[in-house]
């Protein structure tokens, strides 16, 4: 053997070392067993592959790998003043869309929603705020947030009744997406997800893995969307899985998007499927709002036309088993006769100690502009946390 030969060798021989502990590294790193890979939050799009091309399949490991050992930053929770700027400037967007459209009785209503409010303070925290009208519009911010409110306070129970009742369920968090079709309208895309969704519930599949489901129906504004008028509606649904994690494997996820696509002949492709840990956030994150309010500042008419045309359609509903119990439930709900003690909540009033710092509450009534100052003042001089409660 020569010089260069016994070169290349040697050369060869130390990439192949460094290539294999890169491996294992990466391995490590993405933890590919089959069973921390059942415990993955899953999106299965377009491509069609066998369910051990899962394996290695680079997006799969890209959208997964967040998951493995690591945690999302958590948000900063916005302040006061921010939280209150924000939602005057969407309201008075879609004030002005609904006066374009000719809707002048809406678009006074919305105007008026929230722009007055008599505030529970103790000069260094807002702990009560009390608007003087509510529009109880779906797209208004605050009435959304309200209503997102009250929904979680009604099912939460329900859920957790449920659950006690069956604890061998688990709860799945699934997200359902069609392609959006050019020239279709908000409505027809709703009917056309809705009617895939019963036909998904009626299959041997969906009975032999889940015992009902709570569905929330959502409409989102793209870059595309805002010029195109095409808008994005897609499903949340809350699912009470009856099989183990063992069972849902790869296998098991790649036959639950051959079903959602074969109810709609292809035209449904995406799949999202994440295991719920926390009750609370996995309830809220289904019941949160039907469109984002950040997605209200890129509304045209157009778009505002045509989610007009469900103002009375029902955006939750309930399936399969879940739903006979929660109908059962809330017959019971009605039967019983509640103590006045339990009907009546008391809240905070003026004499009451602060929550978080103890001094006495008194009440201020200003407008929505007025309270933004009161709030940034607050913050500005007692510091960023002092109307965060």
């Amino acid at each position: 053997m020569t010089d260069k030969t016994v070169f290349l060798f040697v050369f060869l021989m130390l990439n192949m070392s460094v290539n294999s502990n890169n491996s294992v590294e990466a391995a490590d790193r993405f933890s590919l067993s089959t069973d921390s890979i059942r415990t993955f939050p899953v999106v299965l799009s377009g491509s069609k592959l066998s369910p051990d091309a899962y394996l290695d399949n680079k997006q799969y490991l890209r959208v997964n790998s967040k998951s493995d050992n690591r945690t999302k930053p958590k948000k900063r929770k916005r302040l006061l003043s921010e939280k209150l700027s924000n939602r005057y400037q969407t309201r008075s967007r879609l004030s002005r869309l609904y006066s374009e459209l000719g809707n002048q009785k809406k678009s006074a209503k919305i105007y008026k929603c929230s722009s007055f409010f008599n505030v529970l303070t103790c000069g260094s925290h807002v702990p009560k705020r009390t608007a003087s009208f509510r529009c109880n519009n779906r797209l208004c911010p605050d009435c959304a947030s309200r209503r997102s409110n009250r929904l979680f306070f009604e099912y939460e129970p329900i859920v957790n009744a449920y659950l006690a009742e069956s604890p061998h369920l688990s709860l799945l968090h699934l997200v359902l997406t069609q392609v959006q079709k050019p020239g279709e309208t908000v409505k027809q895309a709703r009917q056309r997800l809705v009617e895939a969704i019963k036909r998904l519930v009626d299959r041997k599949f969906w009975r032999n893995s889940f015992a009902g489901s709570l569905n929330s129906y959502e409409f989102t504004i793209s870059k595309k969307a805002v010029s195109s008028g095409v808008i994005h509606y897609h499903a949340h649904l809350l699912v009470f899985c009856k099989l183990s994690k063992r069972e849902r494997n790869l296998q098991w996820l790649s036959d639950f998007r051959s079903a959602w696509s074969g109810v709609s002949k292809g035209e449904n492709k995406n799949l999202k499927v994440v295991p719920v840990t926390d009750l609370q956030l996995g309830i809220r994150e289904i019941l949160k709002y039907i469109v984002k309010p950040s997605d209200i500042k890129q509304f045209s008419t157009n778009h505002l036309a045509q989610i007009e045309e469900l103002h009375k359609h029902k955006m939750v509903s309930t399936t399969g088993e879940f739903h006979k119990f929660v109908k059962a439930y809330r017959q019971n709900e009605k039967s019983l006769v509640k103590p006045e003690s339990e009907t009546v909540q008391k809240g905070l009033s003026v004499g009451d100690a602060c929550p978080v710092c103890q001094k006495p509450l008194y009440e201020l009534q200003m407008p929505v502009t007025q309270l933004i100052v009161y709030a940034q003042d607050i913050e500005r001089t007692k510091g960023v946390n002092a109307v965060r409660c």
